[in-house]
């Protein structure tokens, strides 16, 4: 039975929905040409507003510290939601906790196989981590890749040991060890959803998660046929290997076509076939994010369930902040209005 917090926690979530940023305000953004006047329109008219009134009288703005502002007030609203009503937020909050955890960690890897592991000590460890007892500043202060293993065997993930150099100076796979720092993130998730949470909600909440992995599998495979002629062996090395919609048949079929015209033309006639006709492959990464974003809709209103209703917001909100941080990135570099649009994923 649900309790009367977690209803709230539904109508909040619901609340901070209607308060989203509209397209026309995505308009007005990609229509500006200075960080201040991005700052400005972020503080005086939208719901980011206590987030930005610290950078009102700052003398100098960059992307960076921008961005950062937007990442820390995705961060702070979903800690706030999701410790309102704990049995319905901790394994949703900590799904972007983990991210979190293993977006920092990769950073890492990708700096220690360039010689360059003093970089990651510029970056600021998360106060809380995934539940896995990663001690961040003891990591980043690591400079050789045997010292990395021995810490890493003492972890959650331990698995990443099996894809690293076993000795200094060895060769980094770094797509291979983003591909398992995400098999394991999901492993220790859905473990945490499973346990922690009732059965059909958890269903639910795999189900949104295992499309997201799926289509990020296909993306892969997709690129890796079009721009790499990768072999099959490499492809499914890469994947992270949940399913959700494509049956085992039709995965197999796709790793095994020819080319990625043909890969995507057995895409289309699989079980996403109604979502690529009305949201459009073209761009497939845009249309990855797209159908995850339609998913999010869909649950904030209609679904009844608390936690499907909570997570669809902050998926609809990290959207909301993603297509921001590309209006940033445009106006920086100049690119004109309608090119920035055409890359923001609005439904």
């Amino acid at each position: 039975m649900q309790s009367k917090a977690s209803n709230s926690v539904m109508t909040r979530a619901r609340a901070k929905y209607g308060c989203r940023l509209s397209k026309a305000d995505f308009e007005s953004l990609a229509g500006l040409t200075r960080l201040h006047d991005t700052a400005s329109f972020l503080r005086t008219r939208t719901h980011y507003a206590p987030y930005f009134e610290s950078l009102a009288n700052a003398p100098e703005l960059s992307r960076l510290l921008l961005e950062s502002t937007l990442k820390k007030a995705f961060f702070d609203e979903a800690q706030k939601l999701c410790g309102f009503e704990k049995s319905v937020g901790n394994s949703i909050f900590r799904y972007y906790l983990l991210s979190r955890e293993t977006e920092l960690i990769f950073d890492y890897i990708m700096n220690l196989s360039r010689g360059t592991p003093e970089k990651s000590l510029l970056r600021t460890p998360p106060a809380e981590t995934g539940g896995t007892k990663i001690d961040f500043a003891k990591l980043f202060q690591i400079t050789e890749t045997r010292e990395l293993l021995k810490y890493l065997s003492k972890t959650k993930y331990a698995k990443l040991i099996a894809v690293l150099p076993k000795t200094d100076g060895g060769s980094f796979d770094l797509a291979l060890i983003e591909a398992t720092l995400e098999r394991i993130k999901y492993d220790i998730l859905f473990a945490d959803i499973k346990k922690n949470m009732p059965s059909e909600t958890a269903t639910l909440l795999c189900y949104n998660l295992r499309m997201r992995i799926e289509l990020t599998d296909f993306n892969m495979i997709y690129r890796a046929k079009k721009y790499y002629s990768l072999p099959e062996s490499t492809i499914r090395a890469n994947m992270i290997g949940y399913r959700c919609l494509l049956s085992q048949k039709a995965v197999d079929a796709i790793i095994s076509a020819p080319d990625a015209r043909e890969a995507m033309e057995i895409f289309k006639k699989s079980r996403y076939s109604s979502r690529a006709a009305s949201l459009g492959t073209e761009d497939f990464e845009l249309f990855c994010e797209k159908a995850v974003l339609d998913s999010a809709i869909r649950q904030i209103h209609f679904s009844s369930d608390p936690a499907i209703v909570l997570a669809a917001y902050l998926q609809i909100m990290q959207n909301e902040c993603d297509n921001i941080i590309k209006i940033i990135e445009g106006i920086v570099y100049k690119v004109p209005k309608d090119e920035i649009l055409s890359n923001l994923i609005i439904i």
